[in-house]
């Protein structure tokens, strides 16, 4: 079961590694006992024109991943 809570303690998530701080919304799966960072929340999109053809891409606001796998919220 996925619960969304805030981080009581610090750490990193589970499928980026990124840093999570004390108070940080986060998905903790009670099966696996992990937790996560939602991106949703956290992704800057960027528009770009290269001669009139339009690329949208996206990255996470805290950072690129550092571990593998990627959460898949960077296109960047």
């Amino acid at each position: 079961m996925i619960k969304i809570m805030k981080a009581k303690y610090p750490g990193r998530c589970s499928r980026s590694g990124a840093p999570i701080q004390t108070g940080d919304e986060i998905a903790y799966n009670t099966d696996t006992r992990t937790a996560y960072i939602t991106c949703e929340d956290d992704v800057h999109t960027i528009t770009l024109n290269d001669q009139g053809r339009y690329r949208t891409f996206t990255r996470n606001a805290r950072g690129r991943c550092e571990d593998s796998p990627c959460c898949g919220c960077c296109t960047i």
